[in-house]
Parts: structure tokens; C-alpha cells; sequence
């Protein structure tokens, strides 16, 4: 229905010409979301989302639009939260709809107290937790369970590991309510 973009790091952007795909499915032009700055960045690495296919070719066919106030798509409210990484505009966002919510962060080393406010309490919470050794600008291992805890979510996930963190292994030291999330998981909110 809609891409919501943190920000426009290779790691979180590169993989962008498969909403092709989606586009075909679909038969629809997909709205993006971003930062003004995230949408602007967007527009330079993939100009061709706005030039018309040649024959045999297919471009994502998307709409950039840039927020920075919350907006809906269908019933779902979504509040765009910025967030402090890399020194380059970043945001989590907070979902609601239907009295659930949902908060995903997968990008970040710090959260404002206003935005910690925005996401305590929610039904469910994904956070960035890179990895046990410090980093400049991701939370680590164990920065993510304490605010985790603090933001009290019922139920919470680590994601933005590396391969430094094995699977199993952190998923058993995990305290209660706070798990790793795998491929293929559907969390019902």
C-alpha cells in the first residue's frame, strides 16, 4: 500500500527497483514516505522513477512524498519520529490504527525524551540493536534492552543486527518480552 523510508543509506534503499514487482501486482502507482531530506536523496539515486519505461524496461512506478507531520494511508495514522544517526535525518515511525500501535526504529543511537514518549507503551516495538561492541551511531545490544524496558512496550524486537550477534544464542540471553524477529514472522498487533 505505501513505503515509509528512514532514510536513505544504501543498506536501507538499495533493494528499491523491486517495488516493480509490487507495481505489477498491484496495477497502482505506490506512495513513498521520508523526510524532506530522505525523499530529496531518493530523487538523486533513482531519477528514472520519473521518466517513462521504454518498451521491454520497467521502473518502480512511486510517488515521493516528503512529511514531517504524522498522515494516514487507509486507517492506518502514521507519526514520522525523528531520530538521532549518523548525523543525517532519520526517522522511526509510530503506526496506529484501530487502537493498536506500533513502533519501528531500526536506525538509531539516541531517542529525544519526546520521542521516547511517543513510543512507550505500544503494543509492539522494534528498536536497532547492532551489536555488543559501542557504535557511533547505533544502539547496541544491550543500549537496546534497556530502552526497551524503559518504553515498556507489550511486546518488543531487536533488529539491525550484525553477524557479530548469533541468532539463537542472543535470542536465549534476551529478558522476557523482548525477542528477535526472523524471516517470515507475522506479529499480530
Amino acid at each position: 500500500d505505501a513505503v515509509l523510508i528512514t532514510h536513505a543509506h544504501a543498506d536501507h534503499v538499495f533493494g528499491f527497483d523491486d517495488i516493480r514487482r509490487f507495481n505489477e501486482v498491484q496495477d497502482a502507482i505506490i506512495p513513498v514516505y521520508g523526510s524532506p531530506n530522505t525523499i530529496a536523496t531518493m530523487n538523486r539515486f533513482f531519477p528514472y522513477v520519473h521518466q517513462v519505461a521504454q518498451p521491454g524496461l520497467s521502473y518502480p512506478r512511486v510517488d515521493f512524498q516528503a512529511v514531517t507531520a504524522p498522515f494516514t494511508v487507509g486507517p492506518v495514522r502514521i507519526e514520522p519520529l525523528p531520530v538521532e544517526h549518523a548525523g543525517i535525518e532519520t526517522y522511526g515511525y509510530r503506526l496506529e490504527t484501530d487502537g493498536r500501535t506500533l513502533g519501528y526504529v531500526p536506525d538509531c543511537h539516541r531517542l529525544s525524551a519526546a520521542v521516547a514518549q511517543r513510543l512507550r507503551g505500544l503494543d509492539c516495538l522494534i528498536l536497532d540493536g547492532l551489536r555488543r561492541k559501542p557504535h557511533p551511531t547505533h544502539f547496541t545490544l544491550d543500549q537496546s534492552v534497556a530502552e526497551l524496558k524503559r518504553l515498556n512496550a507489550r511486546r518488543s524486537f531487536i533488529t539491525h543486527m550484525t553477524h557479530d550477534l548469533d541468532h539463537e544464542t542472543t535470542r536465549q540471553a534476551l529478558p522476557s518480552g523482548i525477542e528477535i524477529p526472523y524471516d517470515g514472522l507475522i506479529i499480530e498487533v
